[in-house]
């Protein structure tokens, strides 16, 4: 009994030591968990049905927007080929992935496939449950209901805001470049990404989410639209949203405000309705 005690207060330092070694790469794992909760969730809980893939236009498309159940793994400041690369590493697929196409100049993060994948060579396994418990414990911690505000937004006037400056500086931004050259290969993984998806029974829906005014008319916005068509030109493919300019607002030149996104959201939860049957 004294030897067995022995090795497990032998077995409890060595493990203790060696969390202690390498507590800053395991907490640098986490914050990264932290920094992309919806990927987390993604490695760590069972495939959702439904799945919504994008930029940080649609990240602001909560889910709480929606009756449909489904999972937003939209990256602010990302590609939704990233999105559909990690959903494509895994042996379970979602039924339905919806795919935004209006930000087509990035390229697929490999690091964040490599972090939220399937990857085999994943350090610290051992871990992985660990991250589980606390993924889960952080998104009941930060969860609130949306339902108030779905009720409660879409009835209300239009908001004004003053975005002038942000418009201005968008258009530069978005005139000038060869943009068609720049977003052709990025469209072309995503095709690839596409019909390997769907070869494998997902049903891919793609849309393009309204632009502000002034902005939908910069030849950034034109060469997403054209390069997109041209990729995936079966109309019944597309997500047709109701680009209503009465009803719209954006609180600057990217992102719609919540009404706004609201409004959108059930759009696009009656699709998801109808073809989820």
């Amino acid at each position: 009994m004294k030897s067995l005690i022995r090795l497990a207060v032998a077995a409890v330092t060595l493990f203790l030591i060696y969390f202690a070694l390498n507590f800053s790469s395991l907490y640098e794992r986490v914050k990264l968990d932290r920094s992309f909760p919806a990927l987390s969730r993604y490695a760590f809980e069972g495939t959702p049905q439904i799945v919504l893939l994008g930029s940080s236009m649609s990240f602001r498309l909560f889910e709480g927007y929606f009756k449909t159940p489904l999972r937003n793994l939209s990256i602010g400041g990302g590609s939704p080929a990233t999105g559909l690369s990690i959903i494509s590493s895994y042996r379970s697929l979602p039924k339905i992935i919806l795919v935004e196409t209006n930000i087509l100049s990035r390229p697929i993060d490999i690091a964040l496939v490599d972090a939220f994948g399937n990857n085999p060579s994943e350090p610290f396994k051992w871990f992985r449950p660990a991250r589980g418990v606390i993924s889960w414990a952080y998104y009941w911690i930060k969860f609130h209901s949306e339902a108030q505000n779905v009720l409660q937004l879409p009835r209300r006037q239009p908001a004004t805001y003053d975005i002038s400056q942000s418009i201005n500086d968008t258009i530069k931004e978005y005139n000038g470049r060869d943009w068609l050259q720049i977003m052709r290969p990025n469209v072309e993984e995503l095709k690839r990404l596409v019909a390997a998806l769907e070869a494998r029974g997902c049903h891919i829906v793609l849309f393009e989410l309204p632009s502000a005014p002034g902005v939908r008319e910069t030849e950034y916005v034109k060469a997403a639209h054209i390069l997109a068509k041209e990729a995936f030109p079966d109309a019944g493919k597309w997500l047709a949203i109701l680009d209503d300019r009465s009803e719209l607002r954006w609180i600057d030149a990217s992102h719609m405000d919540e009404r706004s996104a609201i409004i959108v959201a059930q759009q696009m939860d009656r699709y998801v309705a109808l073809v989820s049957r």
